[in-house]
């Protein structure tokens, strides 16, 4: 899925700076973001593989029955995959367009804030919480692939996470320059749309549970969305982002309200 920009109006108020950088604000950001990244590596260095007696002691009834269906073979999962790189190229998309082109170090910088933040926050959540992936659970599941620090870093999904923060972080961003709302509304459902395609993706291949997903899917959002949010200024002409999960046993949901 890829979201377009070519047919948006962007404002053009030459004076107009939504975006501001403030050393101290960013020093603290990368500082948090450095020692969380320092953390993360440290934590999933020393991650050891399930062994043998381990796995075989492992049983689907102890997973929770909302989670419990997700339990399946190893499978590859290239949309996952494919969408998971597609979005470290969306946000770059902003900064082809004269509007955005002035801003275009703001834009840079809140990109790597966001890069460095989500991938060390989830990095520490999943090295410290080691959950099993469902398909370790799957008897078909080769063991090699289950002997793996990879197979026990089920929570939360990473591939979601990223999306969802890139996605975000692009709507959030684009939102600035966009003068009309239907535009905006489809920028958002599109940046809403990619990380749940990838979480259904990663949870039917058997990468995932549905709580890692659905996990990942909110902390990304929050962390795409708020990274703009605090650098921009009182001129700000965005809409106010609302997020709530709606969970059901048989149908979870997660609920977006855009306010202009």
């Amino acid at each position: 899925m890829q979201i377009a920009f070519s047919n948006i109006s962007f404002c053009q108020q030459q004076s107009y700076k939504p975006f501001n950088i403030d050393f101290n604000r960013e020093a603290a950001l990368f500082g948090a973001g450095a020692v969380a990244a320092v953390t993360a590596y440290a934590i999933l260095e020393n991650l050891k593989p399930m062994s043998v007696e381990d796995i075989n002691l492992l049983s689907p009834s102890n997973i929770n029955e909302f989670d419990r269906n997700a339990i399946g073979p190893y499978t590859e999962d290239h949309l996952g995959d494919a969408l998971l790189y597609t979005s470290y190229l969306v946000p770059l998309s902003v900064v082809f367009f004269d509007a955005t082109r002035k801003d275009i170090w703001e834009v840079a910088l809140m990109y790597s804030e966001v890069l460095l933040i989500q991938s060390s926050i989830n990095g520490i959540v999943k090295g410290t919480v080691q959950r099993v992936r469902p398909f370790v659970y799957d008897e078909q599941s080769p063991i090699n692939v289950k002997q793996t620090k990879d197979a026990r870093v089920s929570f939360f999904s990473g591939h979601t996470s990223m999306t969802a923060a890139l996605s975000f972080f692009t709507a959030r961003v684009a939102s600035e320059y966009v003068s009309n709302n239907t535009i905006r509304i489809l920028i958002w459902s599109s940046a809403a749309l990619l990380p749940a395609i990838t979480a259904v993706s990663r949870v039917n291949t058997h990468w995932h549970f549905p709580t890692d997903v659905m996990t990942g899917y909110v902390i990304g959002a929050l962390i795409g969305y708020f990274i703009p949010e605090l650098h921009t200024t009182t001129t700000s002409m965005s809409g106010n982002l609302s997020i709530y999960p709606s969970v059901n046993l048989n149908k979870p949901s997660l609920n977006f309200q855009l306010q202009f």
